[in-house]
């Protein structure tokens, strides 16, 4: 068989030798155009085969889904779930910072801040129903994308009060909490001005004062923030600091920022505890993993990262005063408590009379990245099911009730690959039914799917053994056929109009290369993808049945059943 070349679907310059080897195996060989290289190695792309369809919600008439696990989101008791102030610094800051602090009129006029950029910067995975929208950094040379800088990302929370959400002093804002390399040595605040179409954010150092004048940065995970009013709430594991606008600072102490908020109190989940920590799934003494703000039960909700044995942790309802911004006492019993079937919980929020739960996919979903994440929903007491997949290692979601959507941030490293895939996003709470098919090809009996599940644009189709895995999941567009995973258009390659050109997929831009008809009675009872630019039919290269192999066009022969395509609903 000739060796037919193509462009490899994630190295920029690099093209692709497609050849059958005797185990029937795939057969890679890379060639560099900066080089005459050339390496030949077996890929094995998809994971182990996986009993049952477990898919994106939406994807049927209704846009129900399917259940994620059998179990729900059961209750527990939460009387023995106390959260106790641990220490108050307010006597030590006052003193310490009369005259140096500038107070929270600062925020409108902080320097030093830096630009992101609007819009959904990388490929997602998201149901193309729930309408995602978001920004990123804006600055991969500084480590923020990539995560170079060794600085991650964790709790997020819009701008909430007594009046909406959303907002501060009449300005739209929102938070990220950050903490610095694995040890935690540090943390920071990002405020992130939404008045305009581009976000602009400013860093700013979480500090302690030691009661006295001694400054250093606060060591702490970050877990989660809310935002309510002029205090900012951030989850630690077992304790959750709070610090308050008017001590914004600005400090030349920390190195890298220009302004420092000091803790100013301190609660405790483990304050029974024998050692003062927290233990995830046991006992007592929950973690707080993840935070986020529950305007309807006037609460604070947590949730813990538990990864034994596919079980998750716990989520925890915590009493607060939405008249003064703080809880009703210095120990506060949890008001309710549940434990979620979904594990590996990085984020919860409850709205709209659900739970929307950030953690892992079930083992259907396969992104080609590093770390799979997906947002579940479900009601307390009932089971729960995939809204959508969304970037990798998501980690806390915020309910934002004046635009009606739910809010989250991403923590994936990824500095070795072309899509570091840091952002904020924004979905809608409920996803447009989108009717997903896979196709099938008669004679190889196999599956279309972007090659290795890749949502990258130029990634080439290719034919697998039909086996669940969502990038197999299809939809028509009008005339566009799109991934359901990574909402790109089934295309001809460069509009080509030449038999044996490859089919890839690449953004929707409503050129004639993306569009399809569907042309019935081909062979085996299957139906003819004629393309609208070339008027050739998809088919796969040489009437291969092996797994890997490319599709491309080819002039249509309606009794080859290489040529001929079955759509079916999963």
């Amino acid at each position: 068989m000739p060796c037919r070349w193509a462009r490899h679907p994630t190295v920029r310059g690099a093209r692709t030798c497609l050849a059958e080897v005797a185990q029937g195996e795939v057969c890679k060989l890379w060639r560099m155009n900066i080089r005459d290289h050339q390496e030949c190695r077996v890929r094995h792309v998809l994971r182990a085969v996986v009993a049952g369809l477990l898919l994106l919600a939406g994807l049927c008439a209704g846009g129900t889904g399917a259940a994620y696990a059998a179990s729900g989101i059961s209750p527990v008791a939460s009387d023995k779930f106390v959260l106790s102030r641990q220490a108050d610094y307010s006597n030590a800051l006052d003193s310490t910072l009369t005259g140096s602090r500038v107070g929270s009129a600062l925020l409108h006029g902080m320097t030093g801040g830096r630009s992101g950029k609007a819009g959904l910067c990388y490929p997602t995975p998201f149901n193309p129903g729930v309408d995602a929208d978001g920004y990123c950094w804006g600055e991969p040379t500084d480590g923020n994308e990539s995560g170079t800088s060794g600085w991650a990302p964790q709790g997020f929370s819009v701008a909430h009060d007594s009046a909406g959400d959303g907002y501060w002093a009449g300005e739209r804002w929102e938070v990220t909490s950050w903490h610095l390399g694995s040890d935690n040595r540090q943390s920071r605040l990002r405020f992130v001005d939404r008045t305009s179409a581009t976000p602009r954010y400013y860093d700013v150092a979480l500090v302690d004062f030691g009661g006295g004048t001694g400054v250093t940065p606060h060591a702490s995970h970050t877990d989660g923030v809310v935002w309510y009013g002029n205090r900012l709430f951030v989850a630690n594991g077992g304790t959750l600091d709070v610090v308050e606008l008017r001590d914004l600072t600005r400090y030349s102490g920390i190195s890298g920022f220009d302004y420092v908020l000091p803790v100013r109190a301190r609660y405790t989940t483990a304050a029974g505890s024998p050692d003062g920590k927290c233990v995830p799934a046991d006992g007592t003494w929950p973690c707080m993993n993840g935070l986020s703000f529950d305007r309807e039960h006037s609460g604070l909700v947590s949730n813990e990262y538990y990864n034994v044995n596919g079980s998750g942790g716990r989520i925890v309802q915590w009493p607060f005063d939405l008249s003064t911004g703080d809880f009703p006492g210095t120990a506060n019993t949890a008001e309710a408590a549940w434990v979620s079937p979904v594990w590996r919980m990085q984020g919860v929020v409850r709205a709209e009379g659900s739970f929307f739960i950030s953690g892992a996919c079930p083992s259907s979903f396969d992104v080609s990245y590093r770390e799979p994440a997906c947002v579940h929903k479900g009601a307390p007491a009932e089971s729960t099911h995939v809204l959508t997949a969304v970037p990798d290692m998501a980690q806390n979601l915020d309910w934002d009730a004046s635009t009606g959507r739910i809010r989250g941030v991403n923590e994936v490293t990824q500095a070795d690959q072309a899509y570091p895939q840091r952002l904020v996003y924004g979905f809608s709470p409920t996803a447009r039914p989108i009717s997903a098919i896979r196709l099938r090809n008669v004679k190889s009996d196999k599956c279309l799917i972007p090659y290795g599940s890749s949502l990258n644009n130029g990634a080439d189709v290719v034919q697998w053994d039909c086996n669940g895995k969502s990038g197999e999941n299809w939809f028509w567009n009008g005339s566009e056929i799109r991934n359901f995973q990574s909402n790109r258009c089934l295309t001809v390659y460069g509009s080509s109009t030449s038999d044996g050109a490859d089919a890839v997929q690449w953004d929707c831009n409503g050129s004639a290369a993306q569009r399809w008809s569907r042309v019935t009675g081909a062979a085996g009872g299957g139906a003819l993808l004629v393309n609208g630019n070339s008027g050739a039919c998809l088919t796969i290269y040489g009437g291969s049945t092996s797994d890997g192999a490319v599709a491309t066009q080819w002039s249509c022969d309606a009794s080859d059943t290489a040529h001929a395509w079955i759509g079916y609903t999963p």
